[in-house]
């Protein structure tokens, strides 16, 4: 199971934790007269709300979780319909590899397509799906 925080997240907790408590106590005895059980109760809620404080802190700062989605829908390229060529696979499947714009995508057959994409072939991007991209023969 992986950690949900990571060791520097704890570090910052755990330092929180003695700077606020050691004040917080300080400032208690210092300027209240409270008994010993008072002081303790009153040490312990101030130190766990600055720690709370503190990580909510980190968390809006620096989330520790990232959600990654399945990508949005939308071209990032100009022209949606723009061509491609096969670099390699679709032999046996329907997946493979394309390069557009000098950079390698992974890509995958349109469900409507069924000419034969060889190395070399250029097709036309019709849809994107996350990080796949869907071509079809250029015709």
């Amino acid at each position: 199971m992986p950690l949900r925080f990571s060791h520097r997240w704890w570090l910052i907790i755990g330092a929180t934790t003695l700077v606020v408590g050691a004040v917080a106590y300080l400032g208690l005895q210092y300027w209240t007269a409270l008994a010993l059980e008072q002081l303790i109760l009153y040490w312990l809620i101030i130190t766990f709300v600055g720690d709370v404080i503190t990580a909510v802190s980190m968390e809006a700062v620096a989330p520790t979780r990232v959600t990654i989605g399945p990508g949005d829908r939308q071209f990032d390229i100009d022209d949606p319909a723009e061509l491609a060529v096969v670099v390699a696979g679709f032999d046996d499947a329907r997946w493979g590899r394309v390069r557009i714009r000098g950079e390698t995508w992974r890509a995958r057959q349109a469900e409507c397509d069924r000419a034969s994409l060889e190395s070399g072939t250029e097709v036309r991007i019709v849809d994107r799906d996350g990080l796949t991209l869907v071509v079809a023969a250029d015709e």
